[in-house]
């Protein structure tokens, strides 16, 4: 099925030069006279390489026909993230940098969606919002009772956003995958 820029939306799978990108961002632009176009973030699904690309809107593309398939995370090494299909127990690798963002999201044990290109996984679909434990952060100071004071806190799965004073060790909280900030507590 072929596809020009102007059917792009978030999370499309195009193949481009021989590989496959996925529409992080993009926006239709048009000047005066000239040709409409849309400036692009994409991102090679193979090497997780991001670009800034502006393609004519006239241009067209073959849209790549991506399967979700649920999936139980094994665990991580230093070069793969190791998957179980949920329903015929198949085994898979994913290679981390691939999916560095969303890594950062995932523990051991979980069931993710798992994009799939001629059966083989290519990146990790993430819901909007996940749920992790606070696994270290300072303690409020007494006094401060400032309702926007954000302090940093490290979460079971490595990653340190900013969360409110009031949250401690242990408090589990809501995150938002695309933007990395803390929604609220769970």
């Amino acid at each position: 099925m072929l596809i020009t820029p102007n059917d792009f939306h978030r999370g499309v799978v195009i193949e481009y030069e021989g590989n496959l990108w996925q529409v992080i961002d993009y926006q239709h632009t048009k000047i005066a006279q000239a040709r409409a176009f849309v400036a692009t973030k994409i991102k090679n699904l193979k090497t997780g390489q991001v670009l800034e690309k502006k393609f004519d809107s006239e241009e067209k593309f073959k849209r790549a026909i991506i399967e979700t398939k649920s999936m139980q995370v094994l665990y991580r090494d230093s070069e793969y993230l190791h998957l179980m299909d949920t329903e015929t127990y198949e085994q898979y690798e994913l290679p981390i940098k691939i999916v560095e963002k969303e890594i950062g999201f995932i523990k051991d044990g979980d069931t993710v969606n798992v994009m799939m290109y001629e059966n083989n996984p290519i990146g990790i679909s993430l819901p909007p919002t996940v749920v992790l434990k606070v696994e270290y952060t300072e303690k409020a100071v007494k006094g401060d009772r400032v309702s926007s004071v954000m302090k940093p806190a490290k979460l079971e799965t490595g990653i340190t956003i900013n969360v409110p004073i009031f949250i401690d060790i242990g408090d589990s909280v809501v995150v938002n995958t695309e933007t990395s900030e803390y929604v609220s507590r769970a």
